[in-house]
């Protein structure tokens, strides 16, 4: 029995069993350590957020209410500014955790503080009179443990939002405990599976399943090997590789259709969003209300007619698109989408400028809802990714052979010159912007370059002095 065994130990058979155990070992420790580091960074980025977001949010509603705490006096209802300040603020401050610990200062008077703080103060200094910022510090009279807090010095207010920091530590120390029982665990079953596998390694028909095991949906352009046989194998093969390319195909599809939904609806309901709020700031007349009513309906069809379009557009790769062409003022039409975006523009104080060079009367023949959202795609982008109050251009002129150009320039980051050919690749999106969280899938610009060579016309880029960037369409 033991000769067996200590003949089994120099088989390739065995080796190969502890090779395949000791990289799945190995894969679990890689798997273990990024979880451990990509949790660890992303809790503490939470915290991070939402100490910021109360912090920001205890001042915004101070100032929306209008009322100067430095001039309090008792009356019947508030016998001192902290009864007051936390009515003001009882949004930001009744909805978080209890050990959230709040302190407020006007000038140099602690004006509100939470009740875990008791008689302690946090001190300020930490904070080197910095607008705003985060930084962790240790008071064992506020905890054993140390603190994250943020801070925001503004009109006269020092707030300070801090959180102990063990809810973190504890998350982490039950994910490191987790994986060192299961450790064992797996490495056991790898053994176990391993050792099935190799007794079979010879199999044509593991060989398949065992091919077929190792293809996800990540390596869908992989194939099984084996299509050379005229067997039953070689047709199973065949197959099976068939399938695959049609599962590559439909998976292909639903991701570029659902990140060309995310983007296309984006924009419509930005701009509803933004005239619904506009209608409940203040009362209006009922032509008015009238007025946004009907500007609300316009955006609602849009909508539909956006998502009717995405299916429209998936044919555009196999020319089975029909154009809608129509003459067209560009003046008007211009005018009308600047309109629906002012809202948008004013919120980041930017300035949307139309010349069109005395083409008031020119007409141009398009499909009206595709060029529409192209237009749109290249507004909004321009509103997004342009810098805080400035101006974007929109001009419309005729080039030396008469043709048609549409330009828009705005303010911009510094862009390599190397990646401007790949914006308008598809799901392209540039590593160099300050501007992730803008959101989006790199398909705005692909769509607005479908339309326009629909169109038969050209779209390009260039910037000037890697401070302004142009589109420039040509129709």
């Amino acid at each position: 029995m033991f000769s067996k065994l200590l003949k089994y130990l120099d088989t390739t058979r065995f080796k190969t069993t502890l090779w395949y155990s000791l990289l799945f070992l190995l894969l679990e420790v890689v798997i273990g350590i990024t979880t451990f580091t990509y949790l660890s960074q992303s809790l503490r980025k939470e915290l991070d957020l939402s100490l910021t977001k109360q912090a920001d949010m205890i001042y915004h509603l101070i100032k929306e209410s209008d009322i100067d705490l430095s001039a309090f006096k008792p009356d019947s209802i508030y016998s001192s500014p902290s009864e007051l300040f936390y009515d003001l603020v009882f949004e930001a401050v009744a909805y978080n955790p209890s050990n959230t610990m709040i302190q407020v200062r006007l000038d140099s008077t602690i004006i509100f503080n939470t009740a875990n703080l008791s008689d302690h103060k946090i001190n300020s200094n930490l904070f080197n009179n910095d607008s705003s910022g985060l930084c962790t510090f240790s008071d064992p009279l506020l905890s054993s443990h140390p603190l994250r807090a943020a801070y925001l010095n503004k009109s006269n207010y020092q707030i300070i939002v801090a959180f102990p920091t063990h809810i973190v530590t504890q998350t982490l120390d039950i994910l490191v405990k987790l994986f060192i029982i299961i450790a064992p665990i797996f490495f056991f079953l790898s053994l176990i599976g391993g050792s099935i596998i190799s007794f079979k390694a010879f199999s044509r028909i593991d060989k398949i399943i065992q091919r077929t095991e190792q293809i996800t949906a990540y390596n869908l352009n992989e194939i099984i090997e084996g299509e050379n046989y005229s067997d039953e194998y070689g047709r199973l093969v065949t197959t099976m590789n068939s399938m695959i390319k049609r599962i590559r195909t439909s998976i292909e599809y639903m991701n570029q259709f659902s990140s060309s939904v995310s983007h296309e609806l984006k924009t419509p309901l930005t701009i509803l969003r933004g005239e619904i709020e506009l209608a409940l700031r203040s009362q209006k007349t009922p032509e008015e209300y009238r007025e946004i009513l009907e500007s609300n309906y316009e955006e609602t069809l849009r909508l539909i007619n956006i998502i009717e379009r995405l299916f429209y557009l998936s044919k555009l790769e196999n020319s089975q698109i029909r154009l809608e062409k129509i003459p067209v003022k560009i003046m008007p039409f211009l005018q009308s989408l600047i309109k629906s975006f002012s809202n948008l523009a004013e919120a980041k104080q930017i300035n949307l400028v139309l010349d069109c060079n005395r083409l008031d009367d020119l007409e141009i023949q398009i499909d009206p809802d595709l060029f529409r959202r192209a237009i749109s795609n290249l507004i909004d982008n321009a509103i997004k990714y342009g810098k805080e109050k400035t101006e974007v251009l929109i001009q419309c002129n005729r080039n030396t052979e008469n043709k048609i150009m549409i330009t828009f320039m705005n303010d911009c980051e510094e862009i390599p010159e190397e990646i401007l050919p790949k914006l308008f690749d598809k799901f392209y999106r540039s590593e160099y912007s300050h501007n992730r969280n803008l959101g989006g899938m790199g398909l705005g610009l692909s769509i607005v370059k479908s339309i326009i060579d629909l169109h038969n016309g050209q779209i390009n880029v260039r910037t000037i002095n890697n401070e302004k960037i142009i589109f420039t369409i040509i129709i």
